[in-house]
């Protein structure tokens, strides 16, 4: 028991046991970044084919999870007008509308929900919101998704943050052993290193969250996105405002709109100089006039996500944050995949 307290580094002098203790938090954490890097192997597998009938709300969910996916669904109903967005961001039925094309059921569903109007800054809502309503498609989505490796399972998380508690634990015995030691030598200069500690600890627990999208999933959605790169500009120019008329397509691959499949493959950004450019000013609206209610249980969305074709990246109209993750997170989340992790 006395060796414990009587030891080289139990009696080591503070200064010299920062440099030490701040070398094994970095090789802890180096570690823990490595172990991460590693642990998803998904990029070794075949890149999945683009089927031939790309759902775009599956799309929207693997890009920015059930936010993006309750946006592109509100957008199909737009579409095909049987929704409209009045200026002041409310979504109101139309009573007589010129499309009896049929809806899918979360569209119906979607439609449900707004009833005769809602406003745009309720699909968000944590307990009432749209993204709730959908949550039983979402889940659907994710157990496909998971299945094909596209978006990060439960095992696999489960997997990074047990070894990141390892490390955490690791950094916090160490400190703690070294200020029992230091208080049995009547010192209590230790607030570098509880400081450093508590630092290193988040640090680790930050690292710990894998991404929500694998990436075997951030490859396919390369893809879509390469593959669908015309479709988006084509589709874009059909609701360009001009004077001269023109054809609207109305099927671009596998009997989906174009533009909807655009808006679920590159987010809805892509709206931005169309027609259609007050879908996006109506959730802006929206989250401006939420940013200041959240503490009453509510959830707010954010701006519209565009993911580039070129390198993964994406952009957020509006600037906001959402959960998950991410960046845009959850909410924009794929904003990425990643608007996320979870």
């Amino acid at each position: 028991m006395d060796f414990l307290l009587n030891n080289p580094l139990a009696t080591m002098e503070g200064p010299i046991f920062l440099i030490l203790y701040a070398f094994f938090v970095f090789f802890t954490l180096v570690f823990l970044g490595l172990y991460r890097s590693h642990i998803d192997k998904t990029h070794r597998l075949n890149l999945p084919a683009i089927p031939p009938q790309v759902d775009p709300f599956e799309v929207a969910y693997l890009r920015g999870g059930a936010n993006e996916m309750a946006r592109a669904v509100i957008f199909s109903l737009v579409q095909k007008g049987v929704v409209q967005i009045l200026n002041e961001g409310t979504l109101k039925r139309v009573e007589n509308p010129p499309s009896q094309r049929r809806l899918s059921q979360l569209e119906q569903t979607a439609l449900d929900w707004i009833g005769i109007e809602r406003e745009t800054k309720d699909v968000f809502h944590k307990y009432t919101g749209l993204v709730t309503r959908v949550e039983p498609d979402a889940t659907t989505y994710q157990h496909q998704l998971e299945s094909r490796q596209l978006l990060t399972g439960d095992e696999l998380k489960s997997s990074m943050r047990r070894f990141g508690w390892i490390a955490a634990a690791a950094i916090a015995a160490l400190g703690f052993y070294k200020i029992v030691a230091a208080i049995a030598h009547g010192h209590f200069n230790f607030l570098f290193t509880i400081a450093m500690a508590a630092i290193a600890i988040f640090i680790a627990m930050k690292i710990s969250r894998l991404p929500r999208i694998t990436k075997l999933g951030t490859a396919y959605l390369e893809r879509l996105q390469f593959a669908f790169d015309k479709l988006k500009h084509t589709s874009q120019a059909q609701y360009i405002p001009s004077g001269e008329p023109r054809v609207v397509a109305q099927a671009g691959f596998g009997g989906v709109d174009p533009l909807l499949l655009s808006v679920g493959v590159f987010g809805t950004g892509i709206l931005v100089g169309t027609v259609h450019a007050n879908y996006n000013d109506a959730f802006h609206r929206a989250q401006q006039q939420q940013a200041g209610s959240t503490s009453d249980g509510g959830a707010s969305g954010c701006g519209s996500c565009s993911t580039s074709s070129g390198d993964g990246g994406s952009s957020c109209s509006g600037g906001s944050s959402c959960s998950g993750g991410s960046s845009c997170g959850s909410g924009c989340g794929g904003c990425g995949g990643g608007c996320g992790g979870s």
